[in-house]
């Protein structure tokens, strides 16, 4: 090989190599923060600052919360189409249109009817077996809630995680309060349908301002038919008082120890469920690493006082995180399950959310 020739493919190898090294900010490893194999919607709005509830659900193809690479790479296209995904968009779930032709059996029915076995004419009714298969597929696609029947409530039922608990039980029969841990892909218009009331007073009875920020695994308020909430809130007890305002306190000076002795053995701590401390511990430096700059200004305190004497206590919060040049700052409501422990209490179970983002 010549001077000449080496000199060429050397300089295109470099070229080459160049041209590798640009990283791209939007990849799905980089917008991936915890590298869990799958983006949620949280980690998606730092990239797409105008992302909506709606289109993150038109995105989720499997609808399991999250984005994997390929439903990622569709949502990207279609930015970068500048264009929006929307339910119309979303693929069709494959396995329904299968059940439809089982009513085909039908005529099967008519085979019994055969001259000898006359005394058998309750065979007939085998027919409305079949005819149920159709009332139980519709259901299952969501783009048809035009039909307001009493059928499609079932099923929605059974694909959420619905944990209902009254907070009022001497009035067990109207309950004026309930709460709702929030399910994947739930919409507020879709809780407020569920318990018979509006968006409007849901979203009042929560102090939300932004009806798009609904977190999985969250809890929520749900108001009365009427809009009314419970009986106004009892002033904080001192001790109460004490372990939110140094929770806040450590959680923005990023004191992880100091904020693990606020805590129980075992905490019922957001979608892990049952953790004890070390993974608290580790969630908590997770986060703080995330985001190295955190400053919270925590509301007046609700107090609720549950049976056996935990205190369920809410707290809305304004907050702003940073991290370099990106920032977040809006509302937030923490909601802590205490437990009496001495003279004071420990945190069994924590889980937040964001109401408001700016």
């Amino acid at each position: 090989m010549t001077y000449g020739k080496m000199l060429a493919l050397a300089l295109a190898l470099g070229l080459a190599l160049g041209g590798c090294s640009k990283e791209d900010p939007q990849a799905f490893d980089k917008v991936d923060h915890n590298k869990d194999g799958k983006v949620i919607f949280e980690e998606l709005i730092v990239v797409f600052p105008d992302l909506t509830v709606e289109e993150f659900l038109a995105a989720d193809a499997d609808r399991n919360g999250a984005l994997d690479a390929k439903e990622y790479q569709r949502l990207r296209e279609a930015r970068a189409a500048g264009k929006k995904l929307d339910a119309s968009s979303t693929p069709p779930a494959p396995t329904e249109p299968a059940k439809v032709p089982e009513p085909a059996k039908a005529p099967e029915a008519v085979k019994p009817a055969e001259p000898v076995k006359a005394p058998e004419p309750a065979m007939p009714a085998e027919p409305a077996a079949p005819a149920k298969a159709p009332e139980a597929a519709a259901p299952a696609a969501p783009a048809a809630p035009a039909a307001a029947t009493a059928q499609p409530t079932p099923p929605a039922e059974a694909e959420e995680t619905v944990e209902v608990v009254s907070v009022a039980p001497e009035q067990a029969a109207a309950p004026a309060r309930q709460t709702y841990t929030v399910a994947r892909g739930d919409t507020l218009s879709r809780i407020a349908k569920k318990f018979g009331i509006t968006p409007k007073d849901l979203m009042a009875a929560n102090n939300m301002k932004n009806a798009d920020h609904l977190e999985a695994g969250a809890e929520i308020v749900i108001p009365g038919k009427d809009g009314a909430s419970v009986a106004p809130a009892k002033a904080t007890p001192p001790a109460v008082a004490e372990l939110v305002t140094g929770f806040f306190e450590k959680s923005g000076k990023g004191d992880v120890n100091g904020l693990l002795d606020y805590y129980g053995e075992t905490v019922d701590y957001y979608k892990k469920g049952k953790s004890g401390k070390d993974i608290v511990r580790q969630d908590k430096a997770d986060y703080f690493q995330r985001w190295p700059e955190r400053s919270y200004t925590a509301k007046p305190a609700q107090v609720e006082t549950l049976p056996g004497g935990d205190l369920r206590v809410t707290v809305p919060t304004n907050f702003t995180v940073k991290k370099g040049d990106k920032a977040v700052h809006g509302q937030a409501k923490f909601t802590f399950l205490l437990r009496p422990a001495g003279s004071g209490y420990r945190i069994v179970g924590e889980q937040s959310v964001v109401t408001e983002r700016k």
